[in-house]
């Protein structure tokens, strides 16, 4: 058991003192939510009924769709919200570092009484699954592994809902060989039948218009969304983007994939001077290390020269919603990794780095369960010799490596768009965000990347990409395509604090951010401007 890191004392002394509050249901937060709930007045609701579904103590979650919710009702909304209740065997709220158990008593008390402080009317799901529960599902027992992909409750294809959460509770994606992946299975199916039917009561008795969920990737959101297109209700998904304290959001499609290509379409424009020094700014902290999301330090060291073409691979982490279901030109992330490592065998006179995710060993919490670094390892029992992996634990700096590098390959990741930035040619092999707006090399199947792999290594300057094309997506994606997220700070991951005090700032032309939510919930505009 690694040793706690210093230099986040004061982030575990918060969180400490947060557990304790909430127990009482006095979190800052919390405290600050009944500050806004007595300043609502006791008018009737005339306009679209809303249901935010709430099932975990993600506080920062539960936060930003409390404050939109106060905003939605002083638009005159009808306002509502659908927690767990507690009592599955399991679910995505903990990963299996955690669970099971699950924490269902703490999360369940955190969501309850964070909404009851913000004086928002709640069901659970567990009201509508409970009375008629039955119980073990023995049927699934004698059902492959392979072929519990297939179970289904009625019309609810239950084995492919459970698949990305799943794998991010495993912390895994290759589940045939896992030993605790049958298990596990069965028993995120037997929790998803029961989601399901408490989700079909709730939503047959309030009948919302839209429903709003989180990512849309996830165990209670995949299920609801299913039943949601079921019964032609709307449905507006959003997730945290990828700087601090603010959201994207989707309609009728997972904000969790971060496409926005109609949007693009829409909204590409040249940049001003100030957004390409603010794109500037904001590339240079990731590459300091210092991006919200990033938990490591990297040590820059130059790269050494040698004969022919160097080629970067980045991988992904196997489990993330980012390549879980992305395939494109391969049927798999291993898959093309195995590819491009046989397509330098073939080609000794070229170098090959590959660059495996920090994330598979230093995300707290989350260490990865079949890592890509021990795949390689177990794969190819010698590498060629002119292909060099460097290691999750490796702290090398990736830009020294991106910097030299004379083309790049990436599945989703989105150092892709960083080296397209830089001006180096990408093959990009599987579906991201940016593949297809001009500035990639997006292959369809092997033989199409071999080919464009030849292309490039003999002459990259032909393949150099438009790089003012990548910057005006690069600063539409993170700063113009993501809202701010209102009345909420995050000092730390997995705390949140309320910064609106008064109802009053929540108003129709007061912030025009909120006004874009609030909009597109009810309205049906586009969330982003162009």
């Amino acid at each position: 058991m690694p040793l706690p890191n210093p230099d986040r004392f004061e982030e575990y002394a918060r969180k400490g003192a947060d557990l304790l509050l909430r127990a009482i249901a006095s979190a800052p937060e919390q405290r600050g939510a009944r500050r806004l709930r007595d300043q609502h007045g006791t008018e009737r609701a005339t306009g679209k009924r809303v249901l935010f579904v709430s099932p975990r103590d993600w506080a920062e979650h539960v936060q930003y769709q409390s404050v939109v919710a106060h905003a939605l009702r002083l638009r005159g909304a009808d306002v509502r919200f659908l927690t767990c209740g507690g009592g599955l065997e399991i679910c995505d709220r903990a990963n299996t570092y955690e669970a099971p158990p699950m924490p269902c008593r703490s999360c369940t008390r955190y969501v309850e009484d964070s909404l009851d402080a913000h004086g928002f009317p709640r069901s659970s799901i567990r009201t509508g699954w409970e009375p008629l529960d039955e119980g073990s599902w023995p049927a699934i027992d004698e059902i492959s592994i392979k072929g519990l992909a297939d179970v289904s409750d009625g019309y609810l294809p239950l084995g492919q809902l459970v698949d990305i959460p799943l794998k991010w509770f495993l912390c895994a994606a290759d589940i045939e060989g896992d030993p605790m992946a049958g298990v596990t299975t069965r028993a995120f199916l037997r929790s998803a039948r029961r989601i399901g039917r408490g989700l079909r009561s709730a939503l047959d008795e309030q009948r919302p218009d839209v429903v709003i969920l989180l990512s849309g990737l996830f165990l209670f959101e995949g299920i609801a969304w299913a039943l949601c297109r079921e019964r032609g209700i709307d449905v507006v998904t959003y997730e945290r983007a990828f700087l601090q304290e603010t959201l994207v959001f989707h309609r009728g499609a997972p904000a969790g994939f971060y496409d926005f290509s109609d949007d693009w379409v829409r909204c590409q424009r040249p940049l001003e001077a100030s957004e390409e020094e603010e794109l500037l700014t904001y590339l240079a902290r990731r590459r300091e290390g210092q991006a919200f999301d990033q938990f490591w330090k990297f040590e820059e060291q130059e790269v050494a020269a040698s004969e022919g073409r160097l080629a970067v691979l980045f991988t992904n982490l196997t489990w993330d919603t980012a390549v879980i279901g992305r395939d494109a030109a391969f049927d798999g992330i291993r898959t093309w990794i195995d590819a491009v490592v046989q397509a330098f065998a073939a080609r000794p006179g070229h170098r090959l780095i590959i660059r495996v995710h920090p994330s598979e060993r230093h995300l707290p919490g989350k260490r990865t369960r079949d890592s890509l670094e021990d795949y390689l390892r177990e794969r190819f029992s010698e590498l060629p010799t002119n292909v060099t992996v460097i290691g999750a634990n490796d702290m090398t700096s990736s830009y020294p490596i991106m910097d030299a590098a004379d083309v790049g390959l990436v599945y989703t990741s989105t150092t892709g768009m960083e080296l397209a930035l830089s001006g180096t040619p990408v093959i990009v092999a599987g579906e991201t965000h940016y593949r297809g707006k001009g500035f990639t090399l997006d292959v369809a199947d092997e033989v199409d990347f071999l080919s464009t792999l030849d292309a490039v290594l003999a002459d990259p300057a032909s393949f150099v990409p438009d790089v003012q094309r990548a910057r005006e997506y690069a600063h539409f994606f993170f700063y113009r395509a993501p809202i701010a997220a209102p009345g909420v700070v995050e000092p730390f991951p997995g705390l949140a604090r309320l910064t609106v005090d008064d109802l009053s700032e929540l108003l129709p032309g007061k912030d025009p951010e909120l006004d874009r939510i609030c909009d597109g919930i009810l309205d049906g505009l586009p969330f982003v401007e162009p």
